[in-house]
């Protein structure tokens, strides 16, 4: 499978992995981008709770656990990427970003 990130999503996970780079982390983190069934999230500032759906979320993983995921590299910026089962079958998968959400393009 070829898996291509769109100009927006890799400049969205650069940008991430350059801010955990900047951090101090006893291990080594790389960013992630993995399809996750739901998430509830709560605003800080107002307490309102939200539930979500199926989505793609960014994150980090640490390096030795990584099970499950591709790394790819695009550009120089090395990433994790979990699918969903439904697109493992494709041959060619282009993930899109606007804020605040990945998805997939094609």
């Amino acid at each position: 499978m070829k898996v291509l990130l769109t100009r927006k999503a890799l400049n969205e996970v650069r940008t991430f992995g350059e801010y955990m780079s900047r951090s101090e982390r006893e291990k080594e983190l790389l960013p992630s981008i993995q399809w996750v069934f739901s998430r509830v999230s709560t605003n800080e500032i107002t307490g309102q709770v939200t539930k979500r759906g199926p989505h793609f979320a960014l994150g980090s993983h640490e390096t030795d656990k990584l099970h499950g995921l591709m790394i790819l590299k695009q550009e120089g910026v090395t990433f994790a990427l979990g699918l969903p089962k439904e697109a493992e079958r494709l041959d060619f998968v282009e993930i899109d970003y606007a804020d605040p959400d990945f998805f997939i393009s094609n």
